[in-house]
């Protein structure tokens, strides 16, 4: 149903406009199918537009408890800690590519439900690595973009 884009294809690098819910789309089908196809791609993240979609959407979650999993909607970062974690990302989009990347430790994000409804959350750990990682995604900026260019270089060549 869905393919993975992947990098350098230009709409991994457009920032994605308000999702609209006047716009006929079934929103829960979406974020049901969304959640699929990421667990089929052994993900815990994946954004709309990483598989061709304009929506500003991605899905989080872990194959091994699927009803945890859930879309998140015009996704809004509040607050987040002054802490920083290193942490190593991987990314559906740059296949067998895993670098170290600096975010916040914890943060606290609003987002829509498929119905359109304001839910709010604290993520910290893997968690807010995770939905930092899929908002840059729906904002144009890759996690290449997150890292120095002697850091990414290493990455590929341990991917060779």
């Amino acid at each position: 149903m869905f393919n993975i884009i992947t990098f350098p294809n230009d709409i991994l690098r457009i920032p994605l406009p308000t999702f609209d819910f006047n716009n006929l789309i079934n929103t829960l089908e979406l974020e049901k199918n969304m959640l699929q196809f990421m667990y089929d791609a052994n993900g815990i993240g994946l954004a709309a537009n990483q598989i061709g979609l304009s929506y500003r959407v991605f899905v989080m979650g872990h194959k091994d408890n699927p009803e945890l999993g859930k879309a998140f909607f015009n996704p809004i970062v509040i607050s987040c800690t002054e802490t920083i974690s290193e942490m190593e990302e991987g990314c559906l989009s740059f296949p067998n590519t895993y670098v170290k990347v600096k975010r916040p430790s914890a943060i606290k994000a609003k987002w829509q439900n498929y119905k359109g409804e304001w839910e709010e959350g604290e993520f910290r750990g893997y968690d807010c690595k995770c939905f930092l990682h899929e908002l840059d995604h729906l904002e144009g900026i890759v996690f290449k973009d997150r890292v120095s260019n002697l850091k990414w270089n290493r990455a590929n060549k341990r991917k060779r």
